[in-house]
């Protein structure tokens, strides 16, 4: 259940007026008024946890962004590695190497220019359908831009089976790890 705290603290404010105004003895004046208190030191209490839930959502941020960076590095290494192999065994030089590549407006994770193809890898701990789409769309502009035919590769760690079979059907290459 979610609670709106404006409208909760309006409410409490309103029946602690009308109870100070018809309190008919000391008792029910000092009621009231603890009543009173208790509402005021619950509300900065709100505040005080509002100000702490908002900073605990920084640092938390901060983490995702930080292990984010970290495994995208990691698993780029381990592409680059596998990569490379598999274009060593086929007997295909490697002309350049991107990391973080911008093509025609796209970001690319990585970016390997061989000599008759370009590889274009997306990095994503857990991809997803749209994740897919946006690669095969990167792939594409990437081909266009070095007039070479383009190789999508999906990388992970947590791929579901319906996503990598998704990619599969729309040609993308997937490496789990």
């Amino acid at each position: 259940m979610d609670v709106d705290l404006k409208t909760l603290e309006e409410v409490v404010e309103r029946a602690v007026k009308r109870a100070l105004a018809e309190a008919r003895s000391e008792e029910m004046k000092a009621v009231a008024e603890a009543l009173k208190a208790l509402a005021d030191y619950t509300k900065a209490g709100f505040a005080q946890l509002d100000r702490r839930v908002s900073n605990l959502e920084k640092r938390l941020s901060s983490v995702e962004e930080g292990l984010g960076a970290l495994t995208e590095a990691t698993l780029s290494r381990y592409v680059w590695e596998d990569l490379r192999a598999e274009l060593a065994a086929r007997g295909e030089g490697v002309l350049r190497r991107l990391r973080n590549a911008r093509v025609d407006g796209f970001d690319v994770d990585l970016l390997v220019e061989g000599e008759s193809r370009v590889y274009v890898v997306e990095i994503k701990v857990k991809p997803r359908r749209r994740d897919v789409d946006a690669l095969v769309k990167k792939a594409e502009a990437v081909a266009k831009a070095y007039a070479k035919p383009a190789t999508a590769i999906l990388a992970g760690v947590r791929i579901g089976d319906d996503v990598e079979k998704y990619a599969k059907g729309r040609g993308v290459e997937v490496y789990r790890y």
